[in-house]
């Protein structure tokens, strides 16, 4: 089943009407991921599929809304990050710092001098990252 029948079938959805709309939706949400989060999605993982359909949902319903994304969301984003691994992060400066930053950038790494670590804020949390063959990537352990 593609993501965009897991959507309308959460959304309890059956026409076309709407489809242009959460296709944009899907697309943009597939951006962020591969974009700004650097994970590479398999389109055939029901896991994946689910996640994304959820992650879409959420938007779709919250669209006028401020509220940040939903803790399960955010979990289950990490969990992404961790077992599935990030590459190409978006990384604008790398930055020495003897102790991290209450107000990180979203696109810094940050060396920690006390332990040499490599770190980015990302999901609101501090994770650790490496350069491997030119490329940013979360440490996956």
């Amino acid at each position: 089943m593609d993501v965009l029948q897991l959507v309308k079938s959460r959304l309890g959805i059956s026409s076309t009407v709407r489809d242009a709309y959460l296709l944009a939706i899907i697309d943009g949400v597939m951006l962020e991921l591969s974009d700004e989060k650097g994970l590479v999605l398999d389109a055939n993982n029901s896991y994946h599929q689910l996640f994304i359909s959820d992650y879409v949902t959420w938007r779709y319903q919250n669209r006028d809304s401020e509220g940040s994304m939903p803790r399960h969301l955010q979990f289950r984003l990490h969990n992404l990050i961790i077992h599935v691994g990030a590459g190409n992060l978006r990384v604008d400066t790398v930055a020495n710092v003897d102790v991290l930053p209450l107000n990180p950038n979203q696109y810094t790494v940050y060396i920690l001098s006390t332990d040499g670590s490599y770190q980015m804020y990302i999901n609101s949390q501090w994770t650790v990252v490496e350069m491997v063959s030119g490329v940013w990537r979360v440490v996956t352990l």
